[in-house]
Formats: C-alpha cells, sequence, structure tokens
C-alpha cells in the first residue's frame, strides 16, 4: 500500500484501545513514533518533513491520548500494552522498526524495546522519561500516601499553584518549570489527563537491566538525545546515567523542551541518528 496521506487505525485487547496514525511506502523501512504528555503524533512532524519518502511512518498515540483509552480505572498492564502492540504490528505488516520516544513517549519506547526487543532494528530516544525516576513521581505514584496527595492537590488548585509559586520564588524548582507545570494543569481537562497518566500509569517504568541487555544481545542501537537548556528533563539528571550506559550513544543540542523536536529535526539529513 502507497500513500501520501496519513490512515488512521485503532487496535483493542481487553479493556484498553490504541489509536494509531501511518503512513506506509512499500519497501521503505519502518520508523514508529511515540509522542509526549499532551501531545499526539503532530508533535512529529518537523521529522516527517525531513524523513518523507525514505521511510514508513507509524505513530501511537499513548493512553487518554486522541481516541486511545482504558475503559477501567485500574492501572495499565505491561501485557496489555505488549499485546496491542505485537497485533499492530502484524495488522500491518512490519517485522522490525526504528523507534523514536519524546518525554513520555521514551518511557512507552524502552518498556516496548524490554517486552520485544525482535521488533526494534534502532531506538533514538529525545528527553526521555523512564530512565531516571523523579523522586516526586515516586511519592505521588507507588504508595497509597502518595496517591492521595495528588488526587487532593489536583482538586485544590489554588493550593497547587501556590506551591508551585512558592517552590520558584525560593528556588527550589526552576521558574520555567513552574511555568510548565502552571500549564500543564490550567484546565480541568489536563489535570484530569495529569491524574490519569501518573496514576494509571504507575506500573509503567521500563527495567534498566532488563532492556540494556537486549541491546547487548541483539545489538539495537541506542540513541538518547538531551536538550542543553531543557528545564523538564534536564542535562544535569542524567550526568550519573551518562557515566553508566556506556552502550548508548549521547547527543546533546541546543534546545529546551518544547522545541526538542524541531530542533533535533534540523540535525537530520538524509537518516535516523
Amino acid at each position: 500500500m502507497d500513500t501520501d496521506i496519513w490512515r488512521t487505525g485503532l487496535v483493542s485487547h481487553g479493556l484498553c484501545q490504541i489509536e494509531y496514525k501511518h503512513k506506509s511506502h512499500s519497501g521503505l523501512p519502518w520508523v514508529v513514533f511515540i509522542h509526549g504528555f499532551g501531545q499526539d503524533f503532530q508533535a512529529f512532524n518537523p521529522i516527517y518533513e525531513v524523513l518523507e519518502g525514505k521511510y514508513s511512518f507509524l505513530a501511537l498515540h499513548i493512553f487518554f491520548h486522541g481516541e486511545s483509552d482504558i475503559d477501567s480505572d485500574i492501572p495499565l498492564e505491561l501485557s496489555d500494552w505488549q499485546t496491542i502492540v505485537e497485533k499492530l504490528f502484524v495488522s500491518l505488516h512490519i517485522e522490525k522498526a526504528h523507534w523514536i520516544g519524546f518525554s513520555m513517549g521514551g518511557k512507552f519506547t524502552l518498556i516496548s524495546l524490554q517486552l520485544m526487543p525482535h521488533l526494534f532494528s534502532e531506538v533514538t530516544l529525545l528527553a526521555p522519561d523512564g530512565i531516571v525516576m523523579n523522586p516526586w513521581y515516586r511519592f505521588a505514584t507507588q504508595n497509597f500516601i502518595g496517591r492521595f496527595c495528588l488526587r487532593v492537590l489536583l482538586l485544590y488548585i489554588p493550593f497547587l499553584r501556590f506551591l508551585v509559586l512558592a517552590f520558584s520564588k525560593i528556588g527550589f524548582i526552576k521558574s520555567s518549570l513552574g511555568r510548565f507545570t502552571e500549564h500543564q494543569l490550567s484546565s480541568p481537562e489536563k489535570r484530569e489527563l495529569v491524574l490519569n497518566v501518573w496514576i494509571r500509569f504507575r506500573k509503567i517504568w521500563p527495567s534498566e537491566k532488563i532492556w540494556r541487555q537486549q541491546i547487548k544481545d541483539l545489538k539495537i542501537p541506542v540513541g538518547i538525545v538531551l536538550g542543553k537548556y531543557d528545564s523538564i528533563i534536564t542535562v544535569r539528571k542524567f550526568k550519573k546515567k551518562r557515566q553508566e550506559m556506556k552502550d548508548v550513544s549521547w547527543v546533546e543540542i541546543s534546545a529546551g523542551h518544547s522545541n526538542l523536536i524541531e530542533k533535533f529535526a534540523r540535525t537530520l539529513k538524509s537518516s535516523i541518528i
């Protein structure tokens, strides 16, 4: 099938449903894209423009984005994600692909690598979540008390805004991170998305030991791209990991978090790193 337009599809398993977009060209290798929080497949438009005509594209919408959903209140299980992705690859006749994940999409990319390394030819992670766990995220998701506090804070948003402002003033968090947080919590819909993503994805955290063994055994190249001015997924956060992960290629580019994809696209020519 050759097409110049994106086609939309749905794949489901149990109570889970994933929406995907794809644009395929016969004989061309596949690239899989997984977006970040609050985005959709269009977040990667700058990369599509550079790689158009050289690759086939498959973009997945993470749960609670687009038409992707979980029709229950229980946390997402690794087995559900694995089953859905494998069904999708079979339906589109994809054997292997180069995966690109941005921010939260990086976490789902690494989970996929951990569970289904046979579906990978290469990996590019842009400012990835899923490698270094934020202490606040750990507290808010990994125990009952933390989850209760998160629900209360999102319910009483003026108090949360006060905390963000106070922490910014005393330098506990960067002002740019404070503005980012304020933007992400600016409406009831966005706050519900935060709650769903944090609480319902709490079992979704990659095992570094497993995925690093996978890339070693199967010789899968992995590149991690960080923005020098990113205040959300900071370069400093990865200082220790960069020393430990000698089997990963690390790249820094002059970008923040919101423009990292665009700046990365400018570094591309005929292929992906």
